[in-house]
């Protein structure tokens, strides 16, 4: 597609800023940022009860910490996205922290700095995701860009997500250990940082667009009114009780159930490998069941998936409900980033996302992993029963917003 060149006297670099993005460069950041996200997921639990000497209850502290940065770094990030068009120092920016604090923490000893450098690491990886997102959904609302459906560039995302579980698992069979998880991890965050090369260095949205308004506070006077306030409470919610899942199903395969390491990564794996299905599924999924539809099948998802850990902690069920792994993902992960920016302006599609990022992955994540580290203490059987009630809780919020926002009128991205 030919870029549309600027009239005489427009400076010379809005020219630059039209040029076609290759869909293939947001795909591969897509694949980069979230293989980092999957080499840390499965494993970083257990690198730190083996490795570090972490107990649970500590564990989840370190978790909550490291989602503390989420509260203020995705609105931060996406603000300047928003107000500066600045895509590419940002991208690189934060792919070069996660190098350093993920290299940092091979040689930390001990609770702080294994806190320090994970919560620096999870300062960096929040943000990318929104950042991710915004930025595509900016492309895809300029006429001079290629067109593709979401699903067809996060899908990608799945696929990172599975590689450095493959690579994990050639390790262990090599005869190797977790030790090589902050290495592997960094080297992902490399390749992030040679794709981000060829992205824009701008986002190219319109300077008037981008300076009419204060991004942040045009998306939060969006997401205040009442149908998407309760969508991003009860969507919220859920999250919380993922964080029983996420934080501590490692350990919940190899002290609950039995199976050795090595399998945590390629049983992990097999959820993300199915959800690669689900999303290359989801634009056929949202034509026929609508954005309401899909998160119904999202929640029963979710509470199945905590009903099995909870209630049937046999090795069958602690592997049988990764077949719908994809169903939640695409419920509570995907369909809300698409369901907020068909709210959104043009001046603040990267802040819409950023301040979601900030309630559900900051507020409610960072509470659901003190609220896992605690109970796990206990057991954990007791931690996802628990973690079932409150994904209830979410699910009847959600599906109340979807009801209040069939007798309220939509709102309206220009006002």
């Amino acid at each position: 597609m030919a870029p549309t060149l600027p009239p005489p006297g427009r400076p010379i670099w809005i020219a630059v800023l039209t040029v076609p993005t290759p869909i293939w460069r947001l795909q591969a950041h897509y694949f980069a940022i979230y293989a980092v996200f999957g080499s840390v997921t499965p494993y970083l639990p257990i690198y730190l009860r083996d490795n570090k000497g972490i107990s649970p209850a500590d564990m989840g502290f370190i978790f909550a910490v490291g989602q503390g940065s989420v509260l203020l770094m995705p609105v931060l990030i996406t603000f300047l996205a928003d107000r500066y068009r600045l895509v590419r120092p940002l991208l690189i920016g934060l792919f070069l922290i996660n190098i350093v604090a993920m290299t940092a923490l091979t040689s930390a000893v001990g609770f702080w700095l294994c806190l320090t450098w994970i919560a620096i690491n999870r300062l960096a990886l929040q943000p990318q995701l929104a950042l991710g997102d915004g930025l595509y959904f900016t492309l895809q609302a300029d006429p001079t860009q290629p067109r593709s459906s979401y699903s067809m560039i996060r899908v990608w995302g799945a696929i990172g997500f599975i590689i450095p579980s493959v690579v994990m698992f050639a390790v262990y069979q090599a005869g190797g250990d977790v030790t090589w998880l902050p290495p592997i991890t960094a080297l992902f965050a490399l390749a992030g940082i040679a794709n981000s090369l060829g992205l824009p260095v701008r986002s190219p949205v319109p300077e008037t667009t981008a300076k009419a308004r204060v991004p942040t506070w045009e998306a939060a006077k969006v997401l205040a009114r009442p149908p998407l306030a309760l969508f991003c409470l009860g969507v919220g919610f859920v999250i919380f009780s993922n964080m029983a899942f996420y934080t501590f199903y490692p350990l919940y395969l190899t002290q609950q159930v039995g199976f050795a390491e090595k399998w945590v990564g390629p049983i992990s794996s097999l959820g993300v490998g199915l959800e690669v299905l689900y999303i290359l599924g989801l634009d056929r999924m949202k034509r026929r069941f609508g954005y309401e539809g899909i998160m119904a099948l999202g929640s029963a998802a979710s509470v199945f998936r905590l009903t099995c850990l909870g209630f049937l902690p046999t090795p069958f069920f602690a592997v049988f409900f990764q077949l719908f792994h994809g169903m939640t993902i695409l419920g509570f992960m995907i369909l809300p980033v698409m369901y907020l920016n068909s709210h959104a302006g043009a001046g603040y599609r990267n802040s819409i996302q950023g301040l979601f990022v900030m309630l559900s992955s900051g507020v409610f994540a960072i509470a659901g992993h003190i609220f896992a580290g605690q109970v796990a203490e206990i057991g954990l059987l007791t931690l996802f029963r628990a973690s079932l009630a409150v994904c209830l809780l979410g699910v009847v919020l959600t599906g109340l917003s979807f009801w209040c926002a069939r007798s309220t009128p939509p709102p309206d991205p220009a006002t």
